[in-house]
């Protein structure tokens, strides 16, 4: 086994193999160390919506990086699948946020009447042109202009997968420890024993990113926040991808029309319930009521990553130069996972970034 990289990622989710993607494509040699599988929580087990959040003040900074990452992933979707070899389902197509209560359409309205450009608004008889499947509940509607979707763990498996043909190492194991010398982390050690080797390291652990918080001089305060899905199969399709509260649906890549969510606070709890498929079914049903005929095939739980801030962490560690974090992005991971991995390889090869991430450093938390 190789021993001596220019980068270690620890982690493979979405922003580690997005790192390793933009890292090996300037050139260097890189390691994931990954305890489980590629994408086999959050990553894998997303919606896989990548809608640049509505809403906000174009000068914020979650706004910049939101559309920055998702410019990022309309470029992957023209040349990714033929460099990988594997074709994830990005597709572009309306995404619709419903009303189904004055107080939603009140909101809705409000952003409407701020970002008139980019947003088309609707009443009954515009949603019912749209779809005529939309239950009675259903009153008003916002259309976001720059909407699209993808199946979350063939994205990132195309991205991990380009990244090995350019060299790039997967490496399954956990990490006993970080390994420091002359103010910089100079190795890890695997639980077998093995030592690696690097001149840079990135901690991309999802919700686990916190046990390294002592490399860093203070608490990385994210934690996990359970979300389920349900997958199910009809006679007919959702081709559009709608939302509602916390809530969405579409028709995927699979064939299945994909339902979620719930956001729970319950630990390191990855275990589907009972009571969350009631809910997902109970809420889509009232938006769509012909699934009450469909079939529930699969049920999914994953942790993401959220901060108690909601933004994500982009940063390097003030401690150790070499070492640097990209995590915390809660339910948008999918979204963001290129421009942080886009960050994350620019800070390493060349001490800058295409944006400002100063609102994003994990020093906010000191």
């Amino acid at each position: 086994m190789k021993t001596n990289y220019d980068v270690i990622i620890i982690g493979g989710g979405v922003v580690g193999s997005a790192s390793a993607f933009y890292l090996s494509n300037s050139g260097a040699s890189v390691a994931i160390i990954e305890k489980d599988s590629i994408a086999s929580h959050a990553s894998g087990f997303a919606y896989g919506g990548i809608t640049p959040t509505i809403g906000l003040d174009p000068n914020s900074s979650y706004h910049k990086i939101s559309r920055y990452s998702y410019k990022l992933h309309t470029l992957l979707a023209d040349s990714l699948p033929d460099v990988s070899g594997i074709d994830y389902g990005f597709r572009i197509y309306p995404n619709i946020d419903l009303a189904i209560n004055d107080i939603e359409k009140d909101r809705l309205y409000e952003i409407y009447k701020k970002f008139s450009n980019e947003y088309e608004w609707c009443d009954r008889k515009d949603l019912e042109k749209i779809d005529s499947r939309l239950g009675p509940n259903v009153i008003y509607g916002l259309i976001s202009k720059s909407s699209s979707g993808l199946d979350p763990y063939k994205f990132s498996l195309s991205l991990l997968t380009a990244a090995e043909k350019k060299g790039a190492k997967f490496i399954n194991s956990k990490i006993n420890e970080l390994i420091v010398k002359n103010n910089k982390v100079k190795n890890v050690v695997l639980t077998n024993g093995t030592e690696i080797f690097a001149k840079n390291f990135i901690i991309a652990a999802g919700p686990w990113s916190n046990e390294f918080s002592k490399w860093f001089g203070n608490n990385i305060p994210i934690r996990p926040l359970k979300g389920q899905i349900i997958r199910l199969k009809s006679d007919q399709k959702i081709n559009l991808g709608f939302h509602w509260g916390s809530n969405y649906v579409t028709s995927k890549q699979d064939g299945l029309i994909w339902a979620g969510t719930t956001e729970e606070d319950v630990g390191f709890d990855e275990i589907p319930t009972f009571e969350a498929r009631n809910e997902i079914l109970s809420s889509v049903v009232e938006i769509f009521p012909f699934l009450e005929d469909s079939q529930l095939i699969h049920q999914t739980a994953c942790l993401r990553p959220l901060t108690i801030d909601k933004l994500p962490i982009i940063s390097q560690s003030n401690i150790y130069n070499n070492l640097f974090i990209g995590s915390g992005a809660g339910r948008q991971g999918i979204l963001l996972g290129p421009g942080m991995g886009k960050i994350l390889s620019d800070l390493i090869t060349s001490e800058t970034s295409e944006i400002d991430i100063k609102d994003f450093s994990h020093l906010r938390f000191s």
